[in-house]
């Protein structure tokens, strides 16, 4: 997965104090790319079973989430943890 840009969500969040950025991606996810998210910190769900499958990776200070087949995932966090996940891994 290689990621070419940001912006800012066009989900807009509804919780006091968080923000939300779509990671674009140069492609479409895949399973394997939604699987090499798997090693960031928080509780990993994949249910590929489903029409759409989707992930999600929770944590306290944020959340990660987004479908297979769409070019870009979510990154919603806590204004004062922004900087909690690194993509550059993925860029």
């Amino acid at each position: 997965m290689k990621i070419i840009d940001r912006r800012k969500s066009l989900e807009t969040c509804t919780e006091s104090g968080w923000d939300a950025i779509d990671i674009l991606t140069e492609e479409p996810l895949n399973d394997e790319d939604i699987e090499s998210l798997r090693s960031i910190e928080g509780s990993f769900i994949y249910l590929r079973q489903l029409k759409k499958p989707f992930f999600k990776i929770e944590s306290h200070n944020y959340v990660i989430k987004g479908v297979r087949g769409d070019s870009f995932f979510r990154y919603a966090f806590h204004r004062e943890h922004q900087e909690d996940v690194s993509f550059d891994r993925f860029s």
